[in-house]
């Protein structure tokens, strides 16, 4: 008996570790069937997707109903499924900070070299993810918010470059 107890311990640790990770991956239609498993499982109005701790919580619960464990250990194995095991977060969960970034230095009056070295070193950081992430879903099926990001971002790394 005791034995049994530790192995679905272990399970539901293992299936929480495994839903926060993926879910930190941003995909959004994922993350959207997550929120439904969640907000099922935890009984309230809705599960608060953007906060760690909400999530967290809502897992604590889920996790202790066997039926909703199997159902989240599904999902999670799909997601990695759907992302080919590749666990790169969406680019377009930082590309608008980087975007504000590059065009907030470029903006200013005097670009010093250290500026323009910076600048370098966040467009090849971009660029990087962008390239790890160029068969996930967000990227291989952009949607119009995720075209406009990478056009807006282009044309801070066109700039930065221009100025090499």
């Amino acid at each position: 008996m005791k034995g049994n107890v530790v192995g679905e311990l272990a399970a539901a640790s293992k299936v929480h570790v495994m839903v926060s990770y993926w879910w930190s991956r941003g995909d959004s239609l994922a993350n959207h069937q997550l929120g439904q498993i969640l907000t099922r499982a935890a009984g309230v109005d809705q599960v608060d997707l953007t906060d760690s701790q909400s999530l967290d919580r809502a897992l604590r619960i889920a996790v202790a109903d066997p039926a909703v464990l199997a159902e989240l250990d599904e999902w999670w194995q799909m997601v990695e499924t759907r992302r080919a095991g590749n666990g790169t977060r969406n680019p377009g969960l930082g590309l608008k900070t980087s975007i504000r970034y590059l065009t907030d230095r470029l903006d200013t009056a005097t670009m010093t070299p250290e500026a323009l070295d910076e600048c370098r070193r966040q467009v090849a950081a971009v660029d990087q993810t962008i390239i790890s992430a160029k068969n996930l879903p967000e990227l291989a099926h952009p949607d119009a918010e995720m075209l406009d990001l990478l056009a807006r971002y282009l044309e801070a790394r066109s700039r930065v470059l221009a100025l090499a």
